[in-house]
């Protein structure tokens, strides 16, 4: 009898086992902030080695069922990617500096092979570099890798890229789908290979009404723009100024919840054999970060600015006498002491945004993500042997050199 009933109880399916996060806030801000601060007198070559302790940090403290992911990049590796990149680039721009020169009345067109040139290098090198970051990812002992093409990467996005152009957006989450299917099909754990299941009408079904309201705003606002121009009257460049903002400004509004359809929908796709991904990443977290990030950086600015103001306040005169000198052909060191002092201000904001946009775009949104996905079936994963070679560094040096590599 007993075991009659016992047989009846439904079987409960499997748990997930969730990410954890476990690195600390402070510890990352410090590493920013030094990291950053050795890249003045390194003139900025400090940072492969910043962004490799960045890293080191993410993986080592990305953790699932106890067990942490490793981080196997190196700074010298992305040294060395950065300065093959240049050995590219440097001689493209040399013979687009020369066509300027020749071509005279042609010169504005000279431009357009190099733009071209440059957009495609810019997908073939996001391909690439991506592969090296799954080559230098290690679980468990066994690497992730990757395979397949750059350049047929690159042709494939091209063309998604065209499409989505001449439909107005329309096409997007059916070129996401296609580029990240291509991605996820080529990149393996060990020798159990990826997969992507997602679909663009999945991710249409998400998001079609992020796309509507888009356009709706672009066109209201023309729309408002125009019946502004029409009663402005005297204040007509103000009115015209309007259009612009909205470009703008409509994109930044709706770019964190886009995000975070995006990045759920992504994670829902993947596959490695048996073992799948579930999030439950919400917008509010993108949206929390960009608000955090945005009056950070306002804050920011209000700081520089009473430098700057103290500045000009109390070293006017000297100032004046050493902008008189300038003019006069005489270099002074005051002039020089000015000069330098206008320059690390800019560099100290200019870094201090870079600290910002790593520590909230960077860290947190990493914790974010990690920490509201769970894994289902992690145990398969288990049979995969160890394979794959690691890849070069030229896509990711690529990146660096286009200021691609956004983040960490």
């Amino acid at each position: 009898m007993t075991a009659s009933v016992s047989s009846n109880v439904p079987l409960t399916p499997p748990q997930g086992s969730p990410m954890s996060f476990s690195g600390r806030p402070g510890e990352f801000l410090k590493m920013l902030i030094s990291g950053s601060l050795y890249q003045i007198p390194t003139f900025g070559f400090y940072r492969f080695w910043l962004i490799t302790k960045l890293r080191r940090h993410l993986w080592a403290n990305t953790r699932i069922e106890g067990e942490s992911f490793e981080y196997t990049g190196t700074a010298k590796e992305l040294l060395i990617g950065f300065l093959i990149a240049l050995a590219i680039l440097v001689p493209l721009y040399i013979a687009y500096f020369v066509a300027t020169l020749t071509l005279d009345g042609l010169a504005a067109f000279a431009s357009i092979p190099l733009i071209l040139l440059m957009y495609v290098l810019l997908h073939f090198g996001s391909y690439r570099a991506r592969k090296y970051r799954a080559t230098r990812t290690v679980f468990r002992g066994v690497r992730f890798w990757m395979k397949g093409s750059g350049w047929a990467y690159a042709f494939r996005a091209v063309l998604w890229d065209l499409v989505t152009l001449f439909t107005l957006g329309l096409a997007l989450p059916w070129a996401m789908a296609s580029l990240e299917r291509y991605r996820m099909r080529h990149t393996y754990f060990g020798s159990i290979q990826g997969d992507f299941t997602g679909t663009g009408g999945s991710l249409f079904k998400r998001a079609w009404w992020v796309w509507a309201l888009g356009i709706g705003m672009f066109i209201g606002s023309f729309f408002l723009s125009a019946a502004l121009l029409h009663a402005a009257g005297s204040k007509e460049e103000m009115a015209a100024q309007f259009v612009p903002t909205l470009l703008i400004l409509v994109p930044l509004a709706l770019s964190p919840l886009a995000m975070a359809i995006f990045t759920r929908w992504q994670i829902d796709g993947l596959r490695f054999g048996e073992a799948t991904a579930v999030s439950r990443l919400r917008a509010g977290a993108f949206y929390g970060l960009f608000f955090k990030m945005m009056f950070s950086s306002i804050g920011i600015l209000i700081v520089f600015a009473v430098i700057i103001g103290l500045a000009a306040l109390f070293l006017s005169s000297i100032a004046q006498e050493a902008f008189i000198a300038l003019q006069l052909g005489e270099i002074t060191w005051t002039a020089i002491s000015l000069i330098v002092f206008g320059a690390l201000v800019y560099l100290a904001l200019f870094l201090s945004m870079g600290v910002i946009q790593r520590y909230f775009y960077g860290r947190g949104l990493w914790a974010a993500i990690i920490t509201t996905t769970t894994v289902s079936n992690l145990h398969s994963v288990s049979t995969a042997a160890a394979t794959g070679r690691p890849a070069g560094t030229v896509g990711e040096g690529l990146a660096d050199a286009l200021d691609f590599n956004v983040g960490i």
